[in-house]
């Protein structure tokens, strides 16, 4: 009896520390219009294996074209670059997939990571200014970094701002609600950010040719505007941490829906942030404010139900003539080296059965 309630602490100890796991194929898929003859080159993610995700049969279709996998040497990251000098007059259609097999999991010590490298400002991440003031005014301490996560989480609200009436966003400002609280997405009865915007004010508010809008990691703007989607969450966070010398890094994704299989809509992101002899700890900010009943648990922990694609921002892609590039998920196209969004993408996946 009592070797059988050892075992049992055990094994609701491991479980606590996150255990559970899940195995899919991930698909992403690009397909290119034509490009009448105009040299064409294009650029995803591709995802690598790590202390909570383990990465294999990985196929590459490329329709055709030249290819090659390339080290992205800032973060370690890897990714798919496809060109052709002559470009195609046919739509061609490309394939990435692979077998994900993810942990949940809490605080990891990972191989290869300097915490010091993630200290300093990036260009959507400032550290400093702004965020000393608000740290000083609000009494954050690095000692207290759930400090730090609630006062995001207090501070954000989950939204995407458009009048756009044929946009699948236009809900956030127009009376819909979220599913979990059964509350509307951003009320009329409160203001926004530090600059108390009213929710009449929040469209205007939006400049994407700036990268002053929501989707953009723009901390500057999610304090300012306090309505944004998890790119605008995480990456205010990691301004707060890393202003108090908290190393703190960026992840983007894909979440995978419940079910079997099926389409996955869009990206998702998340952070870390490292404590010395204890590792890197994950905040999911914006979960945790969609669905309120998961705020202790967001805070530490991140389930199994994601891939990652890329960590860090300010990526260098090889050949790519537009600079730094601040987030990268989504496809990257350039024909005759100008940005170009003459393709479709789509994302799938189905579970493996164990």
């Amino acid at each position: 009896m009592y070797k059988f309630l050892i075992i049992s602490y055990f094994l609701l100890l491991l479980n606590c520390n996150g255990t559970n796991t899940r195995s899919f194929i991930f698909n992403y898929e690009v397909s290119i219009l034509p490009t009448d003859d105009k040299k064409l080159e294009l650029w995803i993610p591709y995802p690598n294996s790590n202390e909570v995700q383990t990465i294999k049969n990985i196929k590459i279709d490329a329709d055709g074209l030249n290819y090659s996998i390339e080290l992205e040497k800032k973060h370690n990251n890897k990714y798919l670059y496809f060109f052709s000098l002559n470009g195609t007059d046919i739509e061609k259609n490309i394939k990435l997939s692979f077998e994900v097999t993810r942990k949940e999991h809490q605080n990891i010590n990972y191989a290869n990571v300097d915490p010091k490298n993630y200290l300093s400002s990036a260009s959507m991440v400032p550290v400093g200014s702004i965020f000393d003031k608000i740290i000083k005014e609000n009494k954050l301490s690095n000692q207290n970094m759930r400090g730090i996560y609630d006062y995001v989480l207090n501070g954000m609200h989950y939204g995407k701002p458009t009048d756009d009436q044929n946009s699948k966003n236009y809900k956030y400002i127009h009376g819909g609600k979220n599913p979990k609280t059964g509350q509307e997405w951003l009320p009329s009865n409160i203001t926004y950010g530090l600059k108390k915007m009213t929710k009449d004010q929040l469209v205007k508010s939006q400049n994407n040719d700036a990268k002053y809008a929501y989707g953009n990691g723009n901390s500057i703007y999610a304090c300012d505007i306090g309505v944004g989607n998890c790119t605008d969450y995480h990456s205010y966070f990691m301004s707060l941490s890393r202003t108090l010398k908290i190393p703190s890094r960026f992840h983007m994704g894909f979440p995978i829906p419940n079910g079997d299989e099926g389409k996955v809509k869009g990206y998702h992101c998340w952070a870390d942030y490292y404590i010395k002899g204890e590792g890197w700890y994950p905040v999911d900010i914006s979960e945790a404010d969609k669905d309120p009943s998961k705020v202790e648990y967001f805070f530490g922990t991140v389930d199994e139900s994601r891939v990652e694609m890329m960590v860090g921002r300010d990526f260098i892609l090889k050949n790519y003539e537009q600079g730094e590039v601040n987030l990268f998920i989504y496809p990257i196209l350039e024909i005759n080296d100008n940005k170009s969004n003459k393709f479709k993408k789509s994302f799938s996946y189905k579970n493996i059965q164990n």
